[in-house]
C-alpha cells in the first residue's frame, strides 16, 4: 500500500473509524511534536489552460509526532485536528525503516479499511445505476 493510497483511506474513513484506527497507536511509543493545529494554505487549481490557479486560501490542520526517532507528518482539510494527528501517526510508524508490529497492525486495519469502502461504492454504484433512465427505450422518443 503506497502512501497515497493511505492518505486517501484516513482521508475518507468515517469519525467512528477513525477513531478505532487512533486506537490502534495506544500504547505506542509516540511523541507529539507538533499538536494539531489549524492554518491556511493556499490552494493551486489548474485552469482549463492548464495554468496554475490560486483558488484561495483552504483551512488546514497538521500535526507531526516521533516514532522512535522517525518523524511523521500529517495535514488534513478542514477543521480535522485528529484525522491531521492519525496521518502523522501512520506515517511515522509507516516509515519507520524497519518492520514493527504496530505497523503490521496498522495496515491489517487500512486493508480492512479499504475492503469496507470498496464495498460501500460497490453499494453506491448498484443504487445510482438502478435510476439510470434509458430515454431510448422511452414511448414517445
Amino acid at each position: 500500500m503506497n502512501r497515497d493510497d493511505l492518505t486517501a483511506l484516513i482521508d475518507t474513513m468515517g469519525q467512528q473509524r477513525l477513531e478505532k484506527f487512533l486506537e490502534v497507536f495506544s500504547g505506542v511509543d509516540l511523541t507529539i511534536n507538533n499538536p494539531p493545529r489549524s492554518g491556511l494554505m493556499m490552494m493551486t487549481v489548474k485552469d482549463s489552460f492548464d495554468t496554475d490557479f490560486h483558488l484561495g486560501e483552504v483551512l488546514v490542520a497538521e500535526a507531526r509526532v516521533l516514532f522512535r526517532g522517525h518523524e511523521g507528518y500529517g495535514m488534513a482539510a478542514g477543521d480535522e485536528p485528529r484525522r491531521a494527528l492519525a496521518r502523522a501517526a501512520a506515517d511515522a510508524v509507516l516509515g519507520f525503516p524497519e518492520p514493527t508490529e504496530i505497523g503490521e497492525n496498522l495496515l491489517i486495519f487500512l486493508k480492512q479499511e479499504e475492503a469496507l469502502q470498496k464495498a460501500r461504492r460497490t453499494e453506491d454504484a448498484a443504487l445510482i445505476a438502478a435510476t439510470k433512465v434509458n430515454f431510448d427505450l422511452m414511448p414517445g422518443a
